[in-house]
């Protein structure tokens, strides 16, 4: 009796407790969890109804920036394109800026939290209003978690985030467009480098490659040569240095530069002129349509300064062991047909493992040849790269002459090698001197010949 009045009790009072956490602590906010917390918005504003912005940095600098047309443009210091990240950035930081906490909604003196004056201010005017709306922007907290604001006209000291004094202090260069080239990237179709220590190099794109016009005609590395097209395309300004500096090259070493690099899209071109290093870092530069002389990165000089060696095409092949379907050989006056004959297609329901396709050997004389060798003998000549270049091919030599046919969509590709001296030369139709490869590869290949074109 005892124990069933204990666990009587012990039941009431488990009963009162769970209540009293249902009905009171479920409605209190979890502690610490600021998450939960929703914060009011500076402003009750739509920015796609924004017509004009402007922005104090702390610089001194003031920029103006008008919607023309949906597009915004600045229009003071004086008219220029916007970088339409940065501008974008800001409208939004507008919009969603929210109040992090009230310091005080009526302090006796905003100076105390850098606020009269303001460090630096946006204004925003929005369509139908008939003067701007201006935060102003003080100090950072002690800890420089958050910034003093206010709105102007309004007394209130609150608190937005620190980490939007980058978002809201900008100036004009920061806001205007630091496009260096403006050109269509994919129609580019020449490229011009020019340097005050070396030949110019030229090359014009043909199809889906990009050859040399100069120093010679060969073809170039691709992925090379349209690398440091988009590296033009995409290279921004670091800093401006004048609005006109046309009367002064010389001080920036514009009037001999180090390189010139010129982009042709159809009849038209795009020039930019790289002179001397700047003492604080970054090279001195122009767009020689314009005026203005301002800082790019000084890396944009390192591809400029590339030999035609560094950019001529190394591989000899496209070719791959599986990709081939036909090869022809010269080798010592003979010829030698290679043809892969396709394996048969598995019928329905059968189990056996799929034939493989088969290398047979058609000219001079129709026979079958070592799977294994072949596919030596094709990942060997694919894989073979110049070393490095030379003006004139050997006159004389051991000649072989290799043509592939590959691809689903067939393509054939001819290389002649020539032997003199131990030293062997790569020689490709239509392309000035010839590559050097290695000896050792090339007698490999030799040898892989004469052992299927000899076996029985």
């Amino acid at each position: 009796m005892h124990g069933k009045r204990s666990f009587l009790i012990l039941l009431v009072v488990a009963l009162g407790l769970g209540g009293y956490i249902f009905f009171v602590e479920s409605k209190r906010e979890p502690a610490g969890d600021t998450s939960a917390v929703k914060k009011d918005k500076v402003f009750a504003t739509d920015s796609s109804k924004f017509e004009e912005i402007e922005v104090h940095a702390v610089s001194g600098e003031t920029t103006t920036l008008k919607k023309n047309n949906g597009l915004w443009e600045i229009v003071a210091p004086e008219a220029m394109p916007t970088d339409s990240a940065e501008v974008g950035g800001l409208v939004s930081s507008i919009e969603s800026l929210e109040v992090q906490s009230v310091v005080d909604e009526n302090p006796k003196s905003a100076a105390d939290f850098g606020l009269d004056p303001a460090r630096f201010s946006v204004a925003f005017k929005a369509a139908g209003d008939a003067e701007p709306t201006r935060l102003q922007i003080g100090n950072k907290t002690p800890t420089g978690a958050d910034l003093y604001a206010r709105v102007d006209g309004q007394p209130r000291v609150f608190l937005i985030s620190g980490y939007l004094e980058d978002s809201f202090n900008k100036t004009p260069f920061k806001l205007r467009d630091k496009t260096i080239l403006k050109f269509e990237r994919d129609a580019a179709d020449t490229l011009t480098i020019d340097r005050t220590d070396s030949p110019a190099l030229g090359f014009a794109k043909k199809g889906s490659d990009w050859r040399f016009t100069k120093p010679y005609d060969a073809k170039a590395d691709f992925n090379l040569v349209d690398g440091i097209v988009g590296q033009l395309y995409q290279a921004r300004m670091t800093a401006m240095e004048a609005a006109d500096g046309t009367k002064d090259l010389k001080k920036y070493g514009l009037d001999k530069p180090q390189a010139t690099a010129t982009i042709g899209v159809g009849s038209t071109r795009a020039t930019l002129a790289i002179g001397a290093a700047k003492p604080e870092g970054g090279l001195y530069a122009r767009d020689l349509s314009r005026p203005m002389v301002f800082v790019v990165d000084s890396t944009l000089l390192d591809d400029l300064k590339k030999t035609p060696d560094d950019l001529r095409k190394k591989e000899l092949f496209e070719f791959r062991s599986f990709s081939a379907e036909r090869v022809e050989v010269t080798l010592g006056g003979q010829t030698y047909v290679f043809e892969k004959e396709k394996a048969p297609e598995p019928k329905p329901g059968d189990t056996a493992p799929a034939a493989a396709d088969t290398w047979k050997q058609t000219k001079p004389a129709a026979k079958d040849l070592d799977q294994t060798k072949v596919t030596d003998l094709l990942t060997t000549v694919s894989n073979m790269r110049a070393e490095k270049f030379v003006e004139k091919a050997h006159a004389s030599g051991e000649d072989l002459s290799f043509s592939v046919t590959f691809g689903d969509t067939p393509a054939t590709e001819q290389m002649r090698f020539r032997k003199s001296g131990g030293v062997v030369h790569a020689i490709r139709a239509g392309d000035a001197g010839a590559g050097v490869v290695s000896t050792t590869d090339y007698d490999r290949v030799i040898t892989l010949l004469k052992e299927l074109t000899d076996s029985k």
